[in-house]
This record gives C-alpha cells, sequence and structure tokens, in this order.
C-alpha cells in the first residue's frame, strides 16, 4: 500500500470516527461499546463504504445505485467468507 493510499485511508477512518461519535451523541447512546453501539458502528461504517463507492463510481463516469452496492458487497463478502476473512 502506497503512503498517499495509508494516508487517504487514515482520513477516512478519522472521517468515520468523528461521524460515529456524532451519532452515538445525537441518539443518546452513552455506551459506544454496548450492542447499540456496536450497531451505530457498523451503520456509520457501511454508510462511508457505499459513499466513497458512490464517488468513485461517479468519478469514473459510472452508473451506480445502492442496489449495485449492496449487490457488489453481498459478493465480496462471499468471497471474504470463503477466504477466511482475510482483507488485502
Amino acid at each position: 500500500m502506497s503512503t498517499l493510499h495509508k494516508q487517504a485511508m487514515e482520513a477516512v477512518l478519522k472521517a468515520a470516527e468523528m461521524d460515529i461519535l456524532g451519532t452515538l451523541e445525537e441518539q443518546g447512546i452513552k455506551d459506544r461499546y454496548s450492542e447499540e453501539g456496536d450497531q451505530t458502528a457498523m451503520d456509520v461504517a457501511i454508510l462511508h463504504g457505499y459513499r466513497v463507492f458512490m464517488r468513485i463510481c461517479e468519478a469514473n463516469g459510472i452508473q451506480a445505485d445502492a442496489e449495485l452496492f449492496v449487490e457488489m458487497a453481498g459478493e465480496l463478502a462471499d468471497d471474504i467468507a470463503q477466504d477466511g476473512g482475510e482483507v488485502e
């Protein structure tokens, strides 16, 4: 992974962390490690994944939508599960 890619990933993770904290506060969730906190973190992660997917598609002139994201994410999840959960 290039240095630029690592820096971009860190920026995305920082933005997600800020969104998670803001969402927890908005929803009045005090324990970020509770079941509600976990669900909030997963919801924010999925939303960030969707936003990145849509921006990449738009930047490359690819027509994309939520259904395509769900389909491709499902296929990726199946592939990862078959590989023992390893993400490269």
